[in-house]
């Protein structure tokens, strides 16, 4: 059985008059292991959504498929890999998958056939995959332990410590933009970036990147690139290698050490950090942050990260298998079905709450605004009181359910 779960976060809303109002956040989850699905393995490196909208997830231990529902597994027993630890995924226009493992080198699966790419046939220069980037002409990057290659369908193209000059070979990340610039992350060797065929490496020392190890990069709207770190946070070129950096001491960012970094169409920040789940800073500077105690993560290491064209948001986890997430907004108005009486609604500690239900009998919970359940019990009768001091200040929403109706009110403790 999938484990399913479903919580609500009381987010204000500031209009133009200066006033607020409430809407509900709600955050369903479903997560996918070893035990209720065919997911081959629990820790997920990469995560990919096709042009098909399939998901395909790279493990420890194989790769998988989730297409409308159904899963298909591809191993060493099943399929022309020949590494079950897979490291990177991404697939090009015509929805060719391309996967980098961690000793077999780079395969090209069409749907049906595959290719096999390693030291012994091709350009790369290592068969430890880490990377995988396909830019709008369809050529192929390859960041491996020992360089950065190039395919363009024909011949290959490498950069390394030897042949150019570069600081690391350990190539961990690639990401283009639509003015035709690429820009590579390294491990310990700052940061590569390619304009018009011409590389440039810019490190802390020498251009004060704010670290030399990167391990993500998305570009925004504007073409910017931004950058997630092992220690520093994530930063932005904003230009001419001014850096803007968000980190635990500017910002919500609970922890600076990520693993992955996802931004969407709409220009939200999706950060998996290596201790303290999974991070959001939305288009209008709000901040999340999903942890195994408020939400159904079951692991705060994320390790990879992927949206799909309806707007789940997938989460691989370091030991804990694969996460959906699907956020939606409504207001209160719309999802109270009749009068749940709460008064008074702002109140100070040193007051008592009185509550009249609409029905006789149910359960009565009462969730945090950070999503964290607080309060809940069983009730019969039609009203019910008790002291705000038992809460504390905050934001709360007061929810009633009884006979599969759900009642919900917002309360304010100041």
């Amino acid at each position: 059985m999938i484990l399913r779960c479903t919580y609500f976060f009381l987010l204000p809303l500031l209009f133009s008059s200066g006033s607020f109002v409430f809407s509900q956040l709600n955050t369903e989850w479903d997560v996918y292991n070893e035990s209720n699905s065919l997911l081959p393995n629990n820790t997920i490196r990469c995560l990919e959504t096709d042009r098909n909208g399939d998901l395909w997830v790279g493990t420890d231990w194989g790769l998988a498929k989730l297409s409308s529902g159904s899963w298909e597994t591809f191993t060493l027993s099943n399929s022309g890999l020949t590494d079950n630890r897979i490291r990177a995924l991404d697939t090009d226009s015509q929805n060719n998958l391309w996967v980098g493992t961690m000793t077999g080198g780079l395969f090209k699966y069409d749907g049906s056939v595959w290719a096999e790419f390693t030291t012994q046939n091709s350009g790369i220069p290592c068969d430890f995959v880490r990377a995988i980037s396909v830019d709008s002409s369809d050529r192929i990057w390859i960041g491996t332990l020992e360089g950065l290659s190039l395919f363009d369908g024909n011949s290959w193209q490498s950069w390394t410590v030897e042949n150019s000059g570069i600081l690391s070979n350990n190539i961990s990340c690639i990401a283009h933009a639509s003015n035709g610039k690429t820009y590579v992350g390294t491990i310990n060797g700052g940061l590569l970036y390619f304009d018009n065929g011409v590389m440039n490496n810019y490190t802390l020392i020498n251009n004060g990147v704010p670290d030399n190890s990167t391990i993500a990069i998305q570009i925004d709207a504007l073409d910017r690139p931004w950058f997630a770190t092992t220690s520093q946070g994530f930063y932005t070129d904003v230009g001419n290698l001014i850096f803007m950096t968000f980190n635990g001491s500017n910002s919500a960012l609970p922890s600076n050490s990520l693993n992955c970094m996802y931004l969407d169409k709409d220009q939200n920040f999706y950060i998996g950090t290596q201790i303290n789940g999974l991070v959001v800073r939305t288009n209008s500077n709000d901040w999340r942050n999903y942890t195994i105690q408020n939400s159904q993560i079951l692991d705060n290491d994320i390790l990879s990260i992927s949206k799909d064209s309806v707007g789940n948001v997938w989460l691989g986890t370091y030991n804990s298998g694969l996460v959906r997430l699907k956020e939606s907004y409504l207001s209160l108005s719309e999802i109270t079905t009749d009068k749940l009486n709460v008064y008074p609604s702002i109140a100070q500690t040193s007051e008592d709450i009185y509550y009249h239900f609409p029905v006789n009998s149910g359960s009565l919970t009462i969730t945090r605004s950070d999503g964290k359940c607080i309060y809940q019990k069983e009730f019969s009768g039609d009203s019910y009181s008790f002291s705000a001091s038992e809460l504390g200040a905050g934001t709360f929403l007061v929810t009633v359910s009884s006979a599969g109706t759900v009642y919900r009110e917002k309360l304010l403790i100041f």
